[in-house]
């Protein structure tokens, strides 16, 4: 009898949906673990041979899992291009799990419609609340020990119910509802359309959004652990290159020891980074997030190119 595999594609900007990737992995032992940022990797010879020859990344686990954190109310970049490049054809049961703030989500649907060019369709969708890692917003407040414990209970229980559904093949679609962005429900609707919009077409290619102030050591950590090889030291100072695409992780700005780097405040948007804490996991370190970059380093080369 062929044994059951399966896959967990994951994306993690500040360890939170490491951390989830990590405890459902402990409870679908059969399961392996891939960074979506390594297979997207730009300098990765899989990525340019498969930019080069249109091909795509193919799977033949049974189980496929996409872990990832929400971004701007739906799916990160990051995520949206790996989808357009995997090869899921084989593969006979999907899921997907999201951790979030608190805000609304909307990103299955997009997943689906994406994967619905290969008659796929998402059987089990879970969302999962933990610590805010925007600073920018004026609400972010660093958790407090209680509230990670709270966080932490929330996880395991849910962890548990994915662990259920997914053992048994089983359909499951988690509430998507959560905090809006104001009262009005009109204007809710219309940002529910443009912030997604704005995401996939234009915030990851946004210049002077990041600077550093002079709390800034030249450590070299923002470098080391940029997920899109954005940011360079030039000059002892992080320069986030222009001509360089941005996954909008945050992780930079969250794992910086001195919290020097901020966002620059924008027309539509002040900034409060200069007045906030930061919130990187708890059990999340600078090699744990600087290890996605690297399919090596996670002892996985399971991956097939078509």
């Amino acid at each position: 009898m062929k044994s059951m595999t399966a896959e967990l594609y994951y994306f993690s900007g500040t360890g939170n949906s490491l951390y989830v990737t990590d405890q459902i992995s402990q409870k679908i032992p059969y399961s392996n673990l891939i960074p979506i940022p390594a297979l997207l990797n730009e300098k990765s010879d899989e990525t340019k041979k498969i930019k080069r020859n249109h091909k795509s990344f193919k799977t033949s686990a049974d189980i496929v899992g996409f872990i990832f954190p929400c971004h701007g109310i739906t799916i990160p970049v990051i995520v949206r291009k790996f989808l357009k490049m995997l090869d899921i054809a084989s593969s006979d049961f999907l899921f997907a799990v999201v951790t979030r703030g608190g805000s609304i989500f909307r990103g299955f649907s997009a997943i689906n419609k994406i994967i619905a060019k290969q008659d796929k369709q998402l059987d089990a969708t879970f969302v999962i609340n933990m610590g805010m890692n925007d600073p920018k917003l004026k609400e972010f407040s660093v958790p407090t020990e209680e509230e990670f414990k709270e966080f932490e209970e929330n996880v395991q229980k849910k962890v548990e119910l994915i662990h259920r559904i997914v053992n048994n093949r089983g359909e499951y679609h988690d509430n998507i509802s959560g905090i809006n962005f104001t009262r009005y429900k009109w204007i809710n609707y219309i940002l529910e359309r443009l912030i997604p919009f704005f995401m996939n077409h234009y915030a990851t290619g946004m210049k002077s959004y990041f600077y550093v102030d002079s709390k800034c050591t030249s450590c070299g950590i923002c470098e080391k652990m940029c997920l899109a090889n954005k940011i360079k030291l030039i000059d002892d100072q992080p320069i986030w290159q222009e001509d360089m695409e941005c996954y909008l992780c945050y992780g930079c700005l969250n794992f910086c020891p001195n919290e020097a780097i901020q966002i620059y405040d924008k027309i539509y948007m002040k900034s409060y980074t200069p007045e906030r804490g930061r919130y990187p996991h708890p059990y999340a370190k600078v090699n744990d997030m600087v290890n996605q970059k690297s399919l090596k380093e996670l002892g996985t080369d399971k991956y097939v190119i078509t």
